[in-house]
C-alpha cells in the first residue's frame, strides 16, 4: 500500500507560514493595536511592533511524528507585550 506523503515546504513558503502564525498570535495578544512591522532577530525570533507595543515572538519547532514527512511543525510563543 502506498501512502501519500507531504514534502517539506520550500524555505520561502515555510517562512510565510511562520510569519502568518506570528502575525496572528500577536494580533490576538494586542487586539487594540494594528501590526506595523515584523523584524527578524535571528533564527526563529521576531520583534513585532503593533502601535505602541513591541512583542517578541519565537517559533518553537515541534517534534515530527515517526515516519511522517512534511512541513516543519511549530508553535508560536510570545513574550509579554511591552507597551509604552
Amino acid at each position: 500500500a502506498t501512502g501519500q506523503a507531504t514534502a517539506a515546504l520550500a524555505p520561502n513558503f515555510q517562512r510565510a507560514r511562520e510569519l502568518n502564525a506570528v502575525i496572528n498570535a500577536v494580533a490576538v495578544a494586542v487586539p487594540k493595536h494594528p501590526i506595523d512591522k515584523v523584524i527578524s532577530q535571528g533564527r526563529d525570533r521576531y520583534a513585532v511592533v503593533a502601535g505602541k507595543c513591541t512583542v517578541i515572538a519565537r517559533i518553537v519547532g515541534l517534534p515530527a511524528k515517526p515516519g511522517v514527512v512534511g512541513p516543519r511543525q511549530f508553535e508560536v510563543e510570545l513574550d509579554k507585550p511591552d507597551c509604552d
